[in-house]
């Protein structure tokens, strides 16, 4: 009987331990560096004062709480809708897109369809084929009469759905591509701010398309009392770190969601400043263009992207980038940014092997624009920039976002590699120009020419003459040979097309088919061929193993 008691007595005291232990652990829930400390005086009381002992000891503990954190950031967020007006196509104009080659009748004035198959005559009584009476019923049924004239194409009216936030003097900062063509703006503020929820008309003072910024500035004095959201900093935001977002997903007037950061300089291939932090807060279409906040309560981010069909994968723009922008979007309506003149890409493990890299780190140069800053330093085709400023450059997108985030006729150190040795350089950055048009520089297949033997990457060249470059499109003082045919499931299949220059083979220059053909004719099965090309895009290094 003692002993069944002591065995009683023991297993009691065992589950009060363990119990206590739980309490323990669960009373802190965020760690340090996740800034925990933020949320000091945040913490609900672990049961109602009048609830009973027995109640409170089977509670979790005190668990924290969002709410008067969430209360403070809410004034600042907005809800931004936006009207883009019908506009009208004229009879004459939509037989043009009727007959055009690309045609597509829901293009505004001047634009052609990018798809494929689209207005090409095809079917019967659809906007791109059938007879004229057809195509008549077709616009009388969408677009409507105008003037009692004939039928006249109108493009729909569009409406748009956005977030923003306030960030002093009456400005809010959005997305681009929320408010971008839109003719009105309208600017609503959260119920929990001064006034409650008011109406203003809102007007883009400075759009950036490359980060998809834009600043709208609000109408009357009244806008510029409106609270301020504070700004922080996303380079000290950490992998791991609590963030919320606040916005309108759906309409959904002041959504607030909550997660963490699940990675950092994520890139959509969107564009050259590509720099997003990836987080698994909830984020969905209407969220574009509002905050992502710390535990701290400051914005650390844009909200801007989805990955259509993924779950709590979101992407913000870094507030650091956006804050790099706003001086200018504010005093001159766009963005100026700095620029080298030189074509890069990644360094690959076999370029890095190939070139004497110990990693695969840094931005290659593949050519250098004549006459640009990089040209006028020194910098070369074939260098390997690593450092800017002191600063480790880790790839070909990094160093773009790098020179572009100095003003031009700023002077700037860089550091190349050429010939296995490391060298400084000092350049004055230029201004970026206009992002060109992704034209295709391939052309036509050249002219075929007879090789003399078997070419060990499986291709045929031809001399750069004067017809051939007009049809491969080249650049004028071009020098090369021009690829005329690939073996298929050769070593070359995978890298290079008919229609690609060769100017260099392992670092020699290339002018002629002779060249050419001297500078492969000791290569061999296991051989690792570096080869300089200019084709789609401009210029590249590629490497070709012989399998």
């Amino acid at each position: 009987m003692q002993r069944k008691t002591l065995t009683l007595a023991l297993a009691l005291s065992a589950a009060l331990a363990f119990a206590g232990c739980r309490r323990a652990s669960d009373s802190s829930l965020f760690a340090a560096d996740a800034h925990a400390s933020s949320l000091s005086g945040l913490a609900t009381a672990a049961a109602p004062p009048s609830a009973p002992a027995a109640a409170a000891d089977r509670t979790l503990g005190a668990m924290p709480s969002l709410s008067p954190l969430v209360k403070q950031l809410r004034p600042v967020v907005v809800n931004i809708s936006t009207t883009t007006k019908a506009k009208a196509v004229s009879m004459r104009r939509r037989r043009s897109l009727r007959n055009g080659p690309r045609a597509q009748p829901f293009g505004q004035p001047g634009e052609e369809d990018d798809g494929e198959g689209q207005g090409q005559g095809q079917g019967q009584g659809g906007p791109g084929g059938g007879n004229q009476e057809d195509m008549e019923r077709f616009f009388q049924r969408y677009f409507g009469n105008r003037g009692g004239g004939g039928p006249d194409a109108r493009t729909p009216e569009k409406h748009g759905l956005g977030s923003g936030f306030i960030i002093g003097d009456g400005l809010v900062l959005t997305n681009n591509h929320v408010v971008e063509g839109a003719d009105e703006i309208k600017v609503t503020t959260d119920p929990t701010a001064p006034g409650g929820m008011r109406e203003y008309t809102g007007k883009v003072i400075g759009r950036d398309a490359q980060t998809d910024i834009a600043l709208v500035q609000l109408d009357g004095d009244r806008g510029k009392q409106l609270p301020a959201a504070v700004l922080g900093s996303s380079d000290q935001l950490e992998v791991g770190d609590y963030v919320i977002a606040i916005g309108e997903p759906f309409g959904f007037t002041a959504t607030v969601t909550s997660g963490i950061v699940s990675a950092k300089e994520r890139t959509l291939r969107s564009s050259a400043f590509d720099d997003f932090i990836q987080t698994d807060a909830s984020i969905n279409p209407g969220n574009s263009g509002g905050p992502l906040f710390n535990l701290r309560g400051e914005v650390v981010g844009v909200n801007t992207a989805i990955i259509s069909g993924a779950n709590s994968i979101g992407f913000a723009i870094p507030i650091d980038l956006v804050k790099q922008e706003l001086a200018q979007l504010r005093s001159k309506g766009r963005v100026t940014r700095g620029y080298l003149g030189v074509q890069v890409q990644p360094v690959t493990q076999e370029i890095a092997e190939a070139f004497g890299l110990k990693s695969a780190e840094g931005a290659l140069v593949a050519d250098v624009v004549r006459d640009a800053p990089a040209s006028k330093a020194g910098v070369k085709k074939g260098d390997i920039v690593t450092q800017v400023n002191g600063k480790a450059i880790k790839d070909e997108r990094h160093l773009t976002r790098t020179i572009a985030s100095y003003s031009p006729g700023s002077e700037v150190q860089i550091a190349v590699v050429r010939d296995r040795q490391s060298k400084d350089l000092t350049l004055k950055i230029g201004t970026r120009p206009e992002e060109p048009d992704d034209g295709d520089m391939r052309g036509e297949k050249g002219d075929q020419s007879d090789q003399q033997g078997t070419d060990p990457l499986g291709l045929q060249v031809d001399d750069l003459t004067p017809d051939l470059a007009r049809r491969v499109r080249a650049e004028p003082g071009t020098k090369g040979v021009v690829v005329t045919d690939v073996t298929p499931e050769s070593a070359a299949a995978q890298s290079l097309e008919p229609g690609d220059i060769i100017d260099q083979v392992a670092k020699k220059p290339v002018e002629t088919a002779a060249d050419y053909r001297s500078a492969v004719k000791g290569l061999k099965k296991g051989d690792t061929a570096l080869i300089h090309v200019v084709g789609r895009g401009g210029a590249r290094y590629v490497t070709i193993h012989l399998r």
